[in-house]
């Protein structure tokens, strides 16, 4: 056996930060606890699994995220697995342009002292997010504003990124009353076939499609990524805009009047879509990631 120092000294592994978060993570130990446990000596199951793990890491590129089986989002850990994209800083900046929605709505409907369209008692606010991967979309959004939906309905077309949605699910909820549906679907299309009601609802849609063109995903993104994270996840067709265009022609169907969206995409990408949808729908740029992400709101005139 090998003393838990002994393995971080020794210059076989270089790369110490990760096989201090690796240990961390297989022992439920803190870094503090580290620190105080150097002389501590460690089976040769653990001691065998963190090698494993970390030559996955050094030697093909595995994200540190799939070894861990979590990734710290938002405040929050969630669980991935390879099922599931790892979540980007981006998706926070739509987290927060949502949050920003609905206290306006709330401020609104204050200072006006009467009703008005938005509905803030819980038994009318839906909120929908499709695509959900492994759901830190879904769930920051609800953690943001607790009080404001009473349904919440998270979608994938993939069912093991949704198995992975569930297993968070009951992890991270735990004094929460909200309706919670899963359901597999392809976008919008549990809507049109047997939903149809919750279009006369208040409903926030929440979405993170694939919108990275084919091109774009092959020559510029990074290796480790396209080797590792899933595909699917990524890519939007040869524009990017494949799953979004779908979606929209799903909503001129449905014709939902009280129903506002909040999407991720490129600038240029934007433009595409209100030449073709800009005469039924609104399309606002709200919030700027680096350059060229955009966070969308979007929603019928």
């Amino acid at each position: 056996m090998v003393s838990i120092g002994a393995l971080l000294a020794d210059p076989k592994y270089p790369e110490k930060l990760i096989l201090q978060k690796l240990f961390c993570a297989y022992t439920s130990f803190s870094r503090e606890d580290l620190r105080s446990k150097m002389d501590d000596e460690m089976d040769a199951d653990l001691t065998k699994k963190m090698i494993d793990a970390y030559d996955m890491y050094v030697l093909h590129k595995k994200p540190l995220e799939y070894l861990l089986g979590y990734v710290e989002f938002f405040w929050t850990k969630f669980i991935v697995s390879d099922a599931t994209l790892i979540p980007r800083p981006e998706t926070e900046y739509m987290i927060t342009a949502t949050t920003e929605y609905i206290q306006e709505q709330g401020a609104s409907r204050r200072e006006q002292r009467e009703p008005v369209t938005w509905d803030l008692k819980p038994v009318t606010n839906v909120l929908l997010d499709i695509w959900t991967g492994c759901w830190v979309l879904w769930i920051s959004t609800l953690l943001q504003n607790p009080d404001y939906f009473s349904e919440a309905i998270f979608t994938d077309f993939y069912e093991n990124a949704l198995e992975v949605a569930k297993k968070n699910y009951h992890n991270l909820i735990k004094t929460y009353s909200w309706k919670v549906q899963f359901l597999h679907s392809d976008l919008l299309d549990f809507l049109i076939h047997g939903k149809s009601e919750l279009l006369d609802k208040n409903t926030v849609l929440v979405a993170n499609l694939p919108y990275i063109p084919e091109k774009t995903f092959n020559e510029n993104v990074a290796d480790n990524v396209k080797n590792r994270e899933p595909k699917p996840a990524f890519v939007g067709g040869d524009d990017g805009l494949d799953y979004y265009k779908r979606m929209f022609d799903q909503l001129l169907t449905l014709k939902p009047k009280n129903l506002v969206m909040f999407l991720e995409m490129m600038t240029w990408q934007v433009d595409i879509l209100r030449q073709l949808y800009g005469e039924k729908f609104i399309f606002e740029e709200v919030k700027t990631f680096h350059f060229n992400i955009r966070i969308v709101k979007a929603y019928l005139k």
